[in-house]
């Protein structure tokens, strides 16, 4: 659609249905006040979501990954408040630990060796959920949710004095009103979401969790470490590789296409650029330096000069 009239005319409907929500919602105490303030709009900042693509250096071949630049969306403030509250509640139900910076694992694993449980054929495994976070449905994501909630949330069903069906609405809220400027045009996301990582990646582990219960309550053994950075995962693995490699292929294959893309799999893997080796038994680690180019290739585009 023309822009920047379209995208003008849909911010004002966007603020309005947002604005509208919170005050219902605090009206009638289904939110606190400090709920309210977390998530309502600053108008003076305020503006659409819009995309653009860099490349991915951390993938084979370094393809182009697209970045929706959300940070003052009108929805930001819901979905940074949800994105929390949904992370802490997945990563009490799962043992997962969110690391705030990659080289946070190293600690980790060090007191996983420390705890006697790396062994000498210990494996490392990391995966990321990107298709899924571009591509899931909205209908499932939030039939999962809610059945997620219901099984992990208390007797009164309220979550920080939240009830389920407010959670629910909020999030919907947000999935609905995805709209972003591209190349000066107006576009609508109807599968996967653009409100950044915050929200995004809790709702595809959620999904995960409940489409796949089984599979991952195998695969995330409360003895081995789970961690996940942004939309990559960190695994510690005591059993085959083959395995691991057959539970994977069977979580992918309930699917269109593969949900969780295999990044690294061995006893010595590069994590977020952090290498880290098993050396039978012995933890090591350090950063990781990818090799871009051959070294007689980068010679030969230099002449001589002697």
């Amino acid at each position: 659609r023309n822009y920047p009239t379209a995208s003008q005319n849909r911010l004002a409907k966007i603020l309005e249905r947002v604005e509208t929500t919170l005050n219902n919602l605090f009206q009638s105490k289904s939110i606190t006040e400090a709920q309210y303030m977390a998530m309502k709009i600053d108008r003076s900042t305020v503006r659409m979501n819009y995309l653009y693509f860099v490349s991915d250096t951390h993938k084979e071949g370094i393809p182009v990954q697209p970045i929706m630049v959300c940070n003052e969306g009108p929805t930001m403030g819901i979905s940074r408040y949800l994105g929390r509250l949904l992370g802490l509640l997945f990563n009490d139900a799962t043992h997962c630990k969110k690391l705030r910076k990659a080289y946070n694992v190293i600690r980790a694993m060090e007191f996983y060796q420390k705890s006697g449980q790396l062994r000498p054929t210990t494996l490392f495994a990391s995966f990321n959920i990107d298709n899924l976070c571009l591509n899931f449905s909205y209908q499932q994501v939030m039939n999962a949710l809610e059945h997620f909630l219901n099984s992990y949330i208390s007797s009164d069903h309220s979550i920080q004095g939240m009830t389920i069906s407010t959670i629910l609405q909020l999030v919907r809220l947000v999935l609905d009103e995805q709209y972003f400027i591209y190349n000066y045009k107006l576009y609508r996301k109807t599968a996967g979401s653009a409100s950044g990582p915050l929200l995004t990646i809790p709702l595809v582990y959620i999904y995960l969790f409940y489409c796949q219960q089984d599979l991952l309550e195998d695969l995330i053994n409360t003895n081995e470490l789970f961690f996940r950075y942004r939309n990559e995962a960190f695994i510690t693995w005591n059993r085959s590789e083959d395995e691991l490699r057959t539970l994977l292929a069977m979580a992918n294959s309930q699917f269109p296409q593969p949900i969780l893309n295999i990044t690294h799999i061995g006893l010595r893997i590069d994590f977020r650029d952090i290498l880290i080796t098993n050396n039978n038994g012995i933890l090591q680690t350090g950063v990781y330096h990818e090799l871009m180019f051959d070294d007689n290739e980068l010679l030969s585009s230099f002449p001589d000069i002697i």
